[in-house]
């Protein structure tokens, strides 16, 4: 029996997501964790030198700009690239996978 949402929509009292698990599922996560422990040891380096030599990361680094603001630069562009590497390696996996399926 289809509800009503406030916004006009309708969706369905039993319809769930299909949650199942495949061997792209498996790779997704375990590319996403390995990523997420790469951004983590960054982002760990950069508090830790924050916390610990604050002299080093006042220093300048590039055009006069000290190395904490580049180092803050450098994990906003580092996030961005491990996004998009994530993106094109799911999307990768997920194309081979199909494509083992339609060949059996």
């Amino acid at each position: 029996m289809p509800l009503a949402t406030p916004f006009g929509y309708t969706t369905h009292a039993m319809s769930t997501p299909d949650y199942t698990s495949t061997a792209a599922t498996s790779y997704n996560a375990r590319l996403g964790i390995v990523l997420f422990l790469v951004y983590l040891a960054l982002y760990a380096t950069f508090v830790g030198l924050s916390a610990f030599d604050p002299q080093l990361m006042a220093r300048p680094a590039v055009g006069g700009v000290n190395l904490a603001i580049v180092y803050g630069f450098g994990l906003i562009i580092a996030a961005f690239v491990l996004a998009l590497g994530y993106m094109f390696l799911c999307r990768r996996e997920e194309e081979t996978e199909r494509r083992r399926d339609e060949e059996t």
